[in-house]
């Protein structure tokens, strides 16, 4: 059963790159202009927020920040109250932060993320746009931790432009929260962080342990010689194998495989043991799939051999037997 809705989402997430190339067309978009914006979330309402649990059921939380769904070619930034944009937020609910279900309760805001096209841009002229997201972001986080936490132990976890949001605050701001003591770890899939973020806040560390806390998960996904195609990738990225939980770059049998998770244009997800090996070669997370056909988007924007759209699922019943993990070790080191 191929994952048919969510690489369509993700398919595009490589125009950022290919737009500069001349082999590849871009979207038209119009001139960059930012006098009349969309209206900022309000995230002490209803409506700011895709997911909030109207009276929370577990005694741990995540706060997770969805990835780029905003594609078209006329919206620099997204209208957080559109109904296709707040169902489009909502399928990575359904098939990303599901892998925090029952264990603990899901905060996801909505933010007015940044289109695609936006990345395309050179430093100056995204920065205006990178403020809107980081902003957005920064406030439903704020608010969470002061009306809605209540003193519990909370991950942080996003994909893609979530997952780049949420590296930059944590470098931004960690150590001056006053819930650092509370984070049971930060699920970035997606994304990178390099020694140079890691050196800019010392508050900040990779997790380099299945029971460790505090600290951060990230990878990226890809076949083997893929890693200079990966546009998330970053130079010297620090990368954590999700199927031994360590930062080596030991190759790890399929056998340890829980589970990978696909779901199909119902939300139906399937479950397919032993899927994929992993190791870790020059900062990219290397897998094999059993069946290339489930991680190919005929047709997508991806270069092939990047599996960016499937981070989550190739891993998910680990990430799932993981966040119990550190679930526990963080209550009884408490």
């Amino acid at each position: 059963m191929k994952n048919n809705k969510l690489p369509i989402l993700y398919s595009m997430i490589l125009i950022f790159v290919f737009c500069l190339m001349p082999l590849f067309s871009c979207l038209a978009m119009p001139p960059l202009d930012l006098k009349i914006l969309p209206k900022a979330p309000d995230y002490a309402a209803p409506e700011g927020w895709i997911v909030k649990p109207a009276a929370p059921t577990s005694p741990v939380d995540v706060f997770f920040v969805y990835p780029t769904v905003l594609f078209n070619d006329k919206d620099w930034i997204m209208d957080t109250v559109r109904p296709d944009m707040r169902a489009a937020a909502m399928e990575t609910i359904k098939t990303m932060a599901s892998v925090f279900e029952v264990q603990a309760n899901i905060y996801a805001p909505m933010y007015r993320q940044m289109n695609l096209a936006g990345l395309a841009l050179n430093n100056s002229a995204a920065a205006p746009l990178q403020e809107i997201v980081h902003n957005d972001v920064w406030r439903a986080l704020s608010y969470y931790l002061k009306y809605e936490n209540n003193g519990r132990p909370f991950f942080l976890a996003g994909h893609s432009q979530g997952s780049m949001i949420l590296t930059d605050l944590l470098i931004e701001h960690w150590g001056t929260t006053g819930a650092e003591k509370l984070l049971v770890a930060a699920l970035l899939p997606g994304w990178s962080l390099t020694p140079e973020d890691i050196a800019a806040n010392h508050s900040v560390h990779m997790c380099e342990r299945s029971e460790q806390t505090g600290c951060i998960i990230s990878y990226n996904t890809m076949a083997a010689g893929r890693q200079s195609a990966a546009p998330t990738l970053k130079k010297g990225a620090l990368t954590v194998n999700p199927l031994s939980w360590s930062m080596d770059s030991a190759f790890v049998p399929a056998k340890k495989n829980l589970g990978s998770v696909f779901f199909d244009s119902a939300d139906k997800a399937t479950t397919y043991p032993h899927f994929t090996s992993a190791q870790i070669v020059d900062g990219g997370l290397i897998v094999q799939p059993e069946n290339i056909d489930f991680v190919t988007v005929q047709g997508g924007h991806f270069p092939e051999g990047v599996y960016h759209a499937f981070d989550y699922s190739l891993f998910f019943e680990n990430l799932k037997a993981n966040i119990a993990e550190r679930i526990d070790a963080f209550t009884h080191n408490k």
